[in-house]
């Protein structure tokens, strides 16, 4: 097994020591073996890092890329059946190819207002921005979201609100992306039995073909019940409204 120091394991990955580091702190990285003083890596070490570059590089986030592993290590018999460095299709193609775009402090408050440290740092956990190596130049995940934010915005909605929403709303697709793994490792072992294991890339391809396929229903699950979900609850705020509304005008009268 070939062994690196952290300089030597950038290098062959195409990054940064930095990153490297920033990586293991993110829990996206596991942690080097340690001879005294000296850091080892591992081949097993380059192929996740790998792995991790080319996610980012088509689109996804560090937090997202976090969430996906996390969700699969909970089922631990679906990540030895679709092994990291074989994700291949399932995992490099994300459900929304967002438009990614390095943006400055300035260009930011620009679209957003004023951003006080306090504020930078919740768009950095709600994954909005990412830090970059320069100085008060972030990574815009998505351009899209820095646009329905400012649209909001211009409608009188606080960005610390919307953010406080955003991150709600995440726990709870947590939790959905949770269930849909545990649903695609109980699938794979209905048909093909416990501690199955792909014996040649046709099977390989099976399971990730029946997982991204699974992932495919539940997005338009979602979307569909999202809306439903939605008109639900705008409704039931409407008869909410009315009914405060209702009683306000009735002590008023009574006041009056």
């Amino acid at each position: 097994m070939t062994e690196y120091r952290i300089d030597d394991l950038a290098r062959q990955a195409g990054t940064t020591t930095r990153n490297v580091r920033v990586y293991q702190e993110s829990g996206l990285l596991p942690r080097p073996q340690r001879r005294g003083r000296v850091a080892i890596y591992t081949d097993r070490h380059l192929k996740q890092l790998q792995a991790i570059i080319r996610l980012l590089g088509e689109g996804f986030t560090v937090k997202h890329i976090l969430k996906f592993l996390t969700g699969l290590q909970r089922g631990e018999a679906l990540v030895e059946v679709l092994d990291l460095a074989d994700l291949g299709e399932l995992v490099t193609a994300p459900w929304s190819r967002p438009v990614s775009q390095a943006m400055t402090r300035e260009q930011l408050e620009a679209r957003l207002g004023p951003l006080d440290d306090p504020l930078l740092r919740r768009l950095t956990t709600s994954g909005v921005i990412e830090p970059t190596e320069a100085d008060d130049v972030y990574r815009v995940t998505d351009t899209d979201q820095i646009d329905d934010l400012a649209t909001l915005m211009s409608r009188g909605m606080p960005l610390a609100v919307m953010l406080e929403t955003v991150t709600a709303v995440d726990h709870k697709l947590d939790d959905a992306a949770e269930l849909l793994t545990r649903s695609g490792h109980a699938e794979v072992v209905r048909q093909r039995g416990p501690g199955w294991l792909p014996a040649n890339d046709d099977e390989l391809a099976w399971a990730a073909d029946l997982v991204a396929a699974m992932r495919r229903v539940a997005r338009r699950t979602a979307h569909a019940s999202l809306d439903r979900a939605l008109d639900a609850a705008v409704r039931a705020e409407l008869r909410q409204y009315r009914k405060a509304s209702h009683e306000q005008e009735g002590r008023l009268q009574d006041n009056a």
